[in-house]
C-alpha cells in the first residue's frame, strides 16, 4: 500500500514533519490511529490514547503492525482494523 491508499480510507498527513512521514485516522474518545513509514520496511501502525487534559501528549501506545514481524500492511487488514476499531466507522461510509 502507498499513502494515497491510506489516505483514501481516511487517514490524513499531520501538518508538520515528522521522520516517518506519519499519517492519523482518528478513531474517537482521543484516539487515533498513526501509520509511519507507509510502504517501506520500517512500515508500522500504532494505536495511541491521547491525553484529554494536554492533547499533545500520548498517554498509551500500542503497536499494532510492524513491517519487521508482518510484513507489508494489506488494504484488508487496515479496513479490518479501522472498522474494529472506529466507533463512528458504519457512519463515515
Amino acid at each position: 500500500m502507498i499513502r494515497d491508499d491510506y489516505i483514501r480510507l481516511g487517514f490524513e498527513p499531520i501538518g508538520h514533519f515528522t521522520v516517518g512521514d506519519a499519517l492519523l485516522y482518528q478513531i474517537g474518545r482521543d484516539r487515533h490511529l498513526s501509520a509511519g513509514c507507509v510502504g517501506t520496511p520500517n512500515e508500522t501502525l500504532w494505536i495511541c490514547q491521547m491525553n484529554p487534559n494536554s492533547p499533545k501528549d500520548c498517554d498509551d501506545l500500542i503497536c499494532l503492525h510492524n513491517y519487521d514481524y508482518d510484513g507489508y500492511m494489506t488494504e484488508e487488514k487496515l479496513e479490518t482494523l479501522i472498522k474494529a476499531l472506529d466507533e463512528n466507522y458504519n457512519r463515515r461510509s
